[in-house]
């Protein structure tokens, strides 16, 4: 019996610390674990008195957030968003509220970020920055790109 209790302590332990590790550990790593800017999108952002919100996503419908990383780098603001599709049965919820305070420091430019990429999502000048061009439809029924001339 001694043995058995034992086992199922040990088991217990290990699918904890496997939780535990999946769920928080990928911070340690930093942008490396975080979800590749081009599955993200962001609905709103604002930047104002002294904090950056951001509302947004993950195209995945499979995934749940977990959580977030940023540093502030030269006036830009790098964000680190990570997805959990094994361990995010707790909540499917894959949109993200993120509110980050500011010290005193100018944002110019906010990116989505990973180990390799950045994304813009929003700059000073010009606002929120669409990720995929607006698709018009012509009279012919064909579609365009806004971005196209």
């Amino acid at each position: 019996m001694k043995k058995f209790c034992k086992t199922v302590a040990i088991v217990f332990v290990a699918i904890t610390f496997i939780f535990i590790l999946s769920r928080y550990g990928w911070r340690i790593l930093g942008f490396s674990m975080c979800n590749s800017p081009s599955s993200l999108y962001a609905e709103t952002v604002s930047v104002e008195n002294g904090s950056v919100r951001i509302k947004g996503g993950i195209g995945s419908s499979a995934s749940a957030y977990v959580g977030h990383i940023y540093e502030i780098k030269d006036s830009n603001l790098y964000i680190g968003v990570k997805h959990n599709t094994l361990l995010g049965f707790l909540n499917r919820w894959g949109d993200f509220d993120i509110t980050i305070t500011l010290d005193n420091t100018d944002i110019e430019n906010v990116y989505f970020k990973d180990k390799n990429r950045e994304k813009l999502i929003w700059n000073a000048d010009e606002g929120l920055i669409r990720a995929i061009p607006k698709a018009t439809q012509s009279i012919d029924g064909a579609t365009e790109d806004d971005d196209e001339e």
